[in-house]
């Protein structure tokens, strides 16, 4: 569902530049992207999928569920959910929880059937219902950081690209973290995930890069 071939990327004002093995994803498949600080991890799914990339990007081969990228326009992320590091962040503090779910644009919008699977997922989170009555202020770093995956995940996509999703959470969320991916691997969604967590690595993914030999 995903091929990528021959893809190089720099930031601007940087002299580090990175070429990248080429890599392939199925569906419902976990490949996970690992390395040492500095090898490019963020970077690559930056140049692939943040619309906000400040650098330059550029490769011979990217496919998207069959499809050549360029055909996708700007309706991406009508199947693609990006959820960069620390994303809890990007919350808008003055809406609660239940409004970011009205705010949401998925490929069969419907209101009743968002919070429907909303709920299902706040149990898979092990979180309470009315959690999505609150602000992110009254929300722990752990609560927001599963409340972006449901978000996430909401959107019903085809594929999920995660940049840590392991850190600065402790054991037991991590677990439910872990436990709720498999979940949505099961259901056919492919996962592309960037870490540092070799622990973390062994228990969700099917195909792991290391990157630490693509540094030019």
């Amino acid at each position: 569902m995903l091929e990528v071939k021959g893809l190089e990327a720099s930031y601007d004002n940087s002299i580090t530049y990175y070429k990248y093995p080429d890599f392939t994803l199925d569906k419902g498949k976990c490949l996970a992207i690992v390395g040492s600080t500095g090898c490019g991890k963020t970077t690559l799914l930056n140049s692939l999928f943040n619309p906000f990339f400040v650098g330059r990007a550029k490769y011979k081969h990217f496919l998207l569920l069959e499809k050549d990228i360029s055909s996708y326009m700007n309706n991406i992320f009508n199947v693609v959910s990006f959820i960069p590091q620390f994303s809890q962040n990007a919350l808008n503090p003055c809406l609660t929880i239940s409004d970011h779910i009205k705010h949401m644009k998925t490929k069969d919008y419907n209101i009743d059937n968002l919070f429907k699977r909303s709920m299902k997922m706040l149990g898979q989170l092990k979180l309470e219902q009315d959690v999505i009555k609150k602000y992110p202020h009254q929300l722990s770093g752990g609560m927001k950081q599963r409340l972006i995956l449901m978000l996430g995940f909401l959107k019903q996509p085809e594929l999920v690209v995660l940049d840590e999703p392991s850190t600065a959470i402790d054991g037991i969320t991590l677990k439910v973290i872990l436990d709720f991916l498999k979940t949505k691997k099961t259901d056919g969604i492919s996962m592309l995930i960037v870490t540092h967590d070799l622990g973390f690595v062994k228990l969700i993914a099917d195909d792991v890069m290391n990157l630490d030999s693509s540094l030019d």
